[in-house]
């Protein structure tokens, strides 16, 4: 499917004004987050549009080829701060800066949240003071990794991105009071959308006398280990399609580098379209129409909606920010549509009347 974003141009041609008016939830098992994405302008030129109103006018318009983005990554971390987890803690510490380097070089538009004490994980610039970091200050206890998670997200829930590919790293050598079930209902709940669980915990080992739980055990005398096997981490993360690891891995370079592959993933975001920029001045949202030709030449002028709510079954488009709109976001049916026409293509033009019926 090719995307054109199309700007009026005072110079080479004309515009006449509209003489209308202007304006999953998911479940357990549902594998890969389902997401929207986002274009990037491109600045080779394409084909002229004229975007015909329902009076008769026209508006000549100039258009851009757009090429298509990655989505920002959001990864919540949530490391169990109990009196066991010292060597595990330090070792996340002593990773988390590569981590976050490793992914930067991708290009991706990264978050961090951290969840746990201030007296277990203290990363050190550039982490750990860059605005893409965001550090919670909080005790884990060696049950509830799970059950914090949904306890502090009023406290990260606005740093994370509504566009974004969502990822959560628990980290921890217990077992969780809280099932996988009833977290992940909740947790998409919050989130309004898919995500992926990567559990760093206690696979299951045959119990022994001195071992009674099947907790893993590290190398070496005395042995040293998990206190229970982390049934319910390892569940959410074959549900959700994430990255499960021993906790009792001696070496977490190797964990951190597979990890950031997993995370690391560009993805595009069909859905959403970055406004242009007039030749001069500003953008006056009330003059944008977005106009979708199907692959069998049929063209269609989409009607704007103030918001997602307001998306019918007819279809349409909405702002991501009425007053200050960056970028333009298809309705769920519209979406379907486009997206499944793999010759069709969407424009998006400056200087007319915005259809809103």
């Amino acid at each position: 499917m090719r995307i054109g974003i199309l700007a009026c141009s005072a110079l080479l041609f004309a515009c006449s004004a509209n003489k209308g008016e202007s304006a999953d939830p998911g479940r357990l098992g549902a594998g890969d987050a389902a997401i929207d994405g986002q274009f990037a302008i491109d600045a080779s030129e394409g084909d002229g549009l004229i975007v015909g109103d329902d009076d008769g006018g026209a508006c000549a318009a100039k258009s851009f080829v757009a090429e298509p983005t990655t989505a920002p990554v959001d990864i919540i971390w949530v490391v169990d701060s109990s009196g066991s987890m010292d060597n595990e803690a330090k070792r996340v510490q002593d990773n988390l800066n590569e981590f976050s380097s490793a992914i930067g070089k991708v290009g991706i538009d990264w978050r961090v949240v951290m969840i746990t004490s201030s007296s277990f994980v203290k990363v050190p610039p550039p982490l750990g003071t860059s605005p893409s970091y965001l550090f919670i200050d909080r005790m884990v206890n060696s049950n509830e990794p799970l059950q914090v998670l949904l306890d502090e997200f009023p406290k990260y829930g606005s740093f994370l991105r509504p566009l974004s590919i969502a990822h959560v790293v628990a980290v921890t050598d217990d077992e969780s009071d809280l099932g996988a079930e009833a977290f992940y209902k909740q947790m998409n709940a919050k989130l309004g959308k898919n995500f992926k669980v990567h559990a760093i915990a206690s696979e299951k080992v045959a119990p022994t006398f001195t071992n009674p739980e099947g907790a893993c055990q590290t190398s070496g005398f005395p042995p040293e280990g998990a206190a229970a096997p982390g049934i319910q981490y390892y569940k959410l993360a074959d549900a959700t399609g994430g990255l499960k690891f021993s906790i009792c891995t001696s070496d977490w370079s190797g964990l951190f580098k597979t990890l950031t592959a997993a995370v690391a993933v560009a993805a595009k975001l069909p859905c959403t379209f970055t406004l242009p920029k007039p030749d001069s001045g500003e953008l006056d949202p009330t003059k944008v129409n977005v106009v979708y030709t199907s692959g069998t030449g049929t063209k269609q002028t989409l009607v704007y909606v103030a918001n997602k709510d307001a998306c019918t079954a007819a279809g349409g488009w909405y702002y991501d920010d009425p007053a200050k709109p960056t970028v333009v976001n298809l309705c769920p049916t519209s979406c379907t549509t486009v997206s499944a026409d793999k010759t069709g293509k969407v424009d998006v033009a400056l200087g007319c009347a915005t259809k809103i019926k």
